[in-house]
């Protein structure tokens, strides 16, 4: 059976990626919305041996997935931002 290690704070979370780089081990959460706020902070959290502590904070635009890749021996991040609740909208004659 599994057994809880922790509880971590989220915002309607819709994707995670667990990814490492040399020993060190992360989580990325993709945040949606606060409320009616798609313009939130996503979160990289670092193992720290007990517990994962937030070691960044991305600016997202209702992000909705997390991506990682290698090329060569550099490791790189995506996220897919679905909407921005600060978005305008124009006509287009």
């Amino acid at each position: 059976a599994f057994e809880p290690v922790q509880s971590i704070l989220t915002h309607t979370a819709a994707g995670w990626e667990h990814f490492t780089i040399g020993s060190d081990t992360y989580l990325a959460v993709a945040n949606i919305q606060t409320a009616f706020n798609t313009d939130i902070d996503s979160v990289i959290y670092r193992w720290n041996s007990s517990a994962f502590e937030p070691v960044q904070f991305i600016p997202t635009h209702g992000a909705y997935d997390w991506e990682h890749f290698t090329i060569d021996s550099d490791t790189y991040l995506a996220v897919a931002n679905f909407l921005s609740s600060s978005a305008s909208s124009s006509d287009i004659d």
